[in-house]
């Protein structure tokens, strides 16, 4: 589950490596564009037109920023912001927006960069104060660079044959090319000059110079950039101005529509303004929540991790809205997982935001599932690993075919009874009752084997099928929680038949982990096959038993499985755990939902491990701008893998 919901838990090993940054970026999103800050360039180096990865099978999301920065003229001295190096980046607590101060010639010069929460449009702000903090007073003038590639090539277009139009009814430039689509970037306040190649405003300012209010780029040309100037005055000390601009794009190529539509929204507000409206929408979406009084770091990493949260559900109109990603862009997991989503869901509901809750589990049983029937042996709704963009299921394949994954029908019921347990909408849950009953845990009971272990599959670490599926506890424990809730969810509608089915079917799944899957010494392995052959069953995600109320806190089981872990799964680093004894590098990485799951099991068992574990993560993400990252090196604890996590964050 996400830090907002475990701040708990750790083993005790020497040796352990000190917390520290190791992460590049930092990430903005509303649900519909991400813009991406890369801290060792100190510059926005991301653009992108959707936060998922692709909208369907080919359509990959393109990022079309190669780079974009401000700049300043003080007294005639020219210096690009991008070249300055930063005394602090952040992202304001609980919050998408990201701020950036350097010290300049007197200066103090904050940026803040953010997709407005608030805003239905592919788009970002970016804006500045500067205030004088020492010297005498002088003229200075603020200006933006933005270079976007618009060419051929996904997901990062290359720059040949862009061309660039000055707008002068909406003080913005637009900028197209050969991929189709289309960028407008304008002023936020009436600007002062404009220019654009082969004027090139980079140059400009690097001479001292205004910028050349030239028409644009006068047809099609190769790394074509445009740029906006503002005249600030002279300030004194104490004195203060700001400028900004925005960008949005139109995947089409028409964006003149979006350009006014983001006028239209900024509603002529100052920078300042427009940054503490942002900064009240964010506190207003905290105080609707439920969340547990924490203090200090860990309640900013709570914070920061709702935000994330947030920001990783797609607000896109269509099919694919609703949908919660495992990772923010711009990696390789921005796609949508049930299992990760089922986290977030989670997380969601307890920390008392059931709209969000809500739309995700509404985006499940209207996507466009059940197309890999002949593996699942019946019809489902729940995809059997993920989503495309616009909501169509999706798995991945290697040499050993698709992923195929039955965990996530039992994560789902959870989902919904958490929704429904923290105040959802119980007439709602009445009218899709007939479909996740069919659809979801009467799937369940056909994928019951006697024994009550689930059906062979490739479960949470995706081992791919042709022979390389397994009876995985995991799966199994998913759906003896998932089948209890469906019972109550049964009762609560009324239907006593399937209750009573249900609650014996995940009694039955609930059993066969001690029966089926204890090891000589009660730990519980990783699969049947793997506990017969006799070693390489050891499995972090077999402590999710625990987590799950399936096994006694306090009983052998529970701790045989935790001291297995801490005897065989501890990485170099002396920090948390690897999530399995399969060998391969990624496996052997520390885990940090490992970590967190973990924790969470060892608060129901009074571990005494328990609060290192949490100091370590929050410690580590507090100097990554309370960021969870979905591994740390094995030897150094750097962040590895994507970065941040959402359901797995």
């Amino acid at each position: 589950m996400t830090a907002a919901l475990m701040l708990t838990a750790a083993p005790e090993v020497a040796a352990q490596v000190a917390p520290h940054r190791s992460t590049p970026t930092l990430v903005s999103t509303n649900g519909r564009a991400a813009v991406v800050y890369d801290v060792p360039t100190q510059r926005v180096r991301g653009f992108l037109e959707h936060i998922y990865r692709a909208r369907s099978d080919g359509a990959q999301t393109r990022d079309f920023a190669y780079d974009s920065y401000p700049g300043l003229r003080i007294g005639g001295s020219p210096s690009w912001l991008g070249d300055v190096t930063p005394n602090l980046v952040e992202y304001e607590a609980g919050t998408g927006i990201i701020h950036v101060r350097r010290e300049l010639m007197g200066l103090r010069v904050d940026e803040y960069v953010f997709a407005p929460i608030g805003l239905s449009e592919r788009a970002y702000v970016d804006l500045v104060r500067v205030e004088r903090t020492s010297g005498s007073a002088s003229d200075v003038d603020g200006y933006f660079l933005y270079n976007f590639h618009m060419g051929t090539g996904t997901p990062e277009p290359d720059s040949g044959g862009e061309t660039i139009v000055w707008q002068a009814s909406e003080d913005a430039f637009m900028e197209w090319g050969p991929s189709g689509a289309a960028v407008g970037y304008g002023a936020l306040t009436t600007s002062a000059h404009h220019g654009a190649s082969p004027e090139n405003p980079y140059a400009a300012l690097q001479a001292g110079d205004d910028l050349s209010d030239n028409a644009g780029s006068g047809g099609s040309r190769d790394d074509a950039v445009g740029g906006i100037q503002w005249s600030l005055g002279a300030l004194d000390v104490g004195n203060s101005a700001w400028f900004g601009g925005f960008a949005v794009v139109d995947s089409g190529g028409d964006v003149l529509p979006r350009i006014q539509a983001v006028r239209s929204w900024l509603a002529a507000r100052s920078p300042e303004r427009l940054l503490n409206d942002e900064r009240a929408a964010w506190q207003a979406w905290h105080a609707a929540g439920s969340y547990p009084s924490l203090q200090g770091a860990e309640k900013d990493l709570f914070e920061q991790s709702m935000a994330i949260l947030r920001m990783g559900q797609v607000q896109e109109a269509g099919r694919g809205k609703g949908q919660i990603l495992a990772s923010l862009p711009t990696g390789m997991w921005n796609i949508s997982w049930v299992r990760d989503m089922a986290y977030a869901v989670v997380a969601l509901a307890r920390a008392g935001h059931l709209d969000e809750a809500r739309a995700a589990l509404e985006f499940q049983l209207g996507a466009d599932s059940g197309h890999y029937q002949t593996e699942v042996g019946v019809p489902y709704q729940i995809s059997i690993t993920r989503y495309f963009g616009d909501g169509v299921e999706e798995t991945d394949f290697n040499e050993h075919g698709p992923n195929i994954e039955f965990d996530g029908f039992g994560l789902f019921l959870w989902t919904l009874h958490e929704y429904v347990e923290a105040g959802g909408d119980a007439s709602w849950l009445s009218s899709v009752w007939p479909d996740v009953s069919a659809k979801i845990a009467d799937v369940l009971l056909a994928l019951q084997e006697p024994s009550g272990l689930i059906a062979a599959d490739s479960s949470i670490w995706e081992v791919h099928w042709q022979g390389q599926q397994k009876h995985f506890a995991y799966t199994t424990l998913t759906a003896a929680n998932g089948l209890c809730r469906a019972a109550s969810l049964a009762e609560r509608v009324q239907d006593s038949a399937r209750a009573n089915v249900y609650r014996e079917a995940g009694s039955a799944a609930q059993g066969a982990l001690l029966s089926e899957l204890s090891a000589p010494d009660h730990t519980l392995a990783q699969s049947l096959e793997e506990l017969q052959s006799g070693s390489g069953f050891l499995d972090a995600a077999a402590i999710e038993a625990v987590g799950f109320g399936l096994l006694n806190p306090e009983g052998q089981t529970a701790k045989a499985t935790l001291s297995s872990m801490r005897a065989a799964l501890v990485p170099a680093s002396g920090r948390g755990f690897f999530r399995n004894d399969d060998g391969g590098w990624y496996d052997s990485q520390e885990w940090v939902f490992v970590d967190l799951r973990t924790a969470y099991a060892m608060r129901k068992m009074q571990d005494p491990g328990r609060s290192e574990l949490i100091r370590w993560i929050t410690d580590q993400a507090s100097e990554n701008y309370n960021q969870i990252s979905e591994l740390h090196d094995a030897a150094n604890a750097d962040y590895r893998g994507e970065n941040p996590m959402v359901g797995f964050g």
